[in-house]
């Protein structure tokens, strides 16, 4: 491997990293689920990470149907 392509490979890697493409098991931000913006998190929006759609009931502890900030810092 040429130094110009294992410098291609570690900036691809890095990259990767960055972005959380590797981290499987890393915690979805707030605001990565929050889609439509209103400070909540709905079941809907909930719905597009498996674990944190299991966790959805137990973490709503108000029971309301959303997650506020409080409420979802809780999640793992």
């Amino acid at each position: 491997m040429t130094r110009f392509s294992r410098m291609s490979a570690l900036a691809a890697l890095g990259a990767l990293v960055a972005t959380g493409a590797l981290a499987a098991d890393a915690k979805p931000t707030f605001e990565s689920l929050d889609k439509n913006g209103d400070g909540k998190i709905s079941l809907s929006e909930a719905s597009n990470n498996d674990a944190l759609f299991v966790a959805f009931k137990s973490l709503d502890t108000n029971k309301d149907g959303e997650l506020t900030r409080d409420e979802f810092a809780k999640y793992k």
